[in-house]
């Protein structure tokens, strides 16, 4: 029996937000969180239950202190953070926009801890010992360490017989879209589960069309047994191994913080995928997506009794 259902390693990074309703610019107080695609995932896996590993690299001061003490208060097992003496926690500024003004993200991630880092002192071996091994396209852009540490704990899991489930979360700010298309492929083809928002996979490989078209393009061209396609306000699309097309719409909900909803969308699926039913894993997906949009911050705070309960407030139609 693998030791974790689901290992991950990327970036983490402290998130300071203005209330709603107030700007940057004249703030006084600003909300303190974390938020980390790869983290986000591993933090919801693990309030619903599952045994979730999280591998990273943090400095020893305040903020790296206070990125592990989350997850930990989260139960997700940060025993394999490489520790080091240099560098910095990446930070992200958000101003909080509600309809119509939009919310306003503002990176300073440069000379992180995790960009500095030296692949040789990563135990990538950590990915054998899971059922999946989760990552995004956003860590292969931090540096080329970043890739290549990336690249190696595929390369483990594959040797291992690991699932890959990956996440294309194409950031505009971190690399330009040759570059990013480029780079993930080898990713998008070795996955087993392989999610895509409809807008990456036009920017990255020109992919264009209807939903479903779009959806059989990025199945054929990268060969993933389980393919995904993320819609936004509109759900999402599967297509399965057998082939069969499937669309969950995304309900109505009154927003509060968007940010990682895509992440709680993964973290849904996967949870449904772990039990080996796609059909669940797609409503379960849209459902955490949705109840993260209802809370303030990046990590889905949900269980698994509240995740069972409305996700009935899906509506799963088969396509083909």
């Amino acid at each position: 029996m693998a030791e974790y259902d689901l290992v991950a390693f990327g970036e983490t990074m402290i998130r300071l937000s203005t209330p709603l309703g107030q700007r940057l610019e004249a703030s006084t107080t600003l909300d303190i969180g974390i938020g980390g695609a790869e983290s986000n995932v591993a933090i919801a896996l693990a309030r619903l239950g599952r045994r979730v590993a999280w591998s990273s690299v943090l400095p020893r001061n305040p903020f790296g202190l206070r990125i592990a003490a989350e997850l930990r208060r989260h139960r997700v097992d940060e025993g394999h953070v490489t520790w080091v003496d240099h560098g910095r926690v990446g930070v992200y500024y958000l101003d909080s926009g509600t309809p119509p003004r939009p919310t306003h993200v503002i990176y300073d991630r440069a000379a992180s801890a995790i960009a500095l880092c030296d692949p040789d002192e990563i135990d990538t071996s950590l990915a054998t010992g899971a059922r999946l091994l989760h990552l995004t396209g956003i860590t292969p852009a931090l540096s080329d360490a970043c890739a290549e540490v990336t690249r190696r704990f595929a390369e483990r899991a594959h040797e291992a017989a690991v699932p890959l489930t990956f996440d294309v979360n194409y950031r505009a700010r971190l690399w330009s879209p040759e570059q990013a298309a480029t780079t993930l492929e080898p990713f998008c083809a070795s996955a087993t589960v392989l999610f895509c928002g409809r807008n990456d996979a036009r920017t990255l490989w020109g992919i264009d069309g209807s939903n479903e078209a779009v959806l059989s393009e990025l199945s054929r061209r990268f060969g993933a047994p389980t393919t995904v396609l993320t819609l936004g306000d509109e759900g999402a699309l599967v297509l399965t191994p057998s082939g069969e097309v499937m669309h969950e719409a995304a309900p109505a909900v009154h927003v509060v913080d968007k940010v990682g909803a895509g992440d709680a969308f993964a973290a849904g699926f996967l949870h449904g995928y772990l039990d080996g039913d796609i059909p669940r894993a797609l409503r379960l997906g849209v459902a955490l997506a949705s109840l993260k949009m209802t809370i303030h911050g990046d990590l889905a705070l949900i269980t698994a009794r509240e995740l069972e309960d409305w996700s009935g407030i899906t509506t799963h139609t088969v396509l083909r």
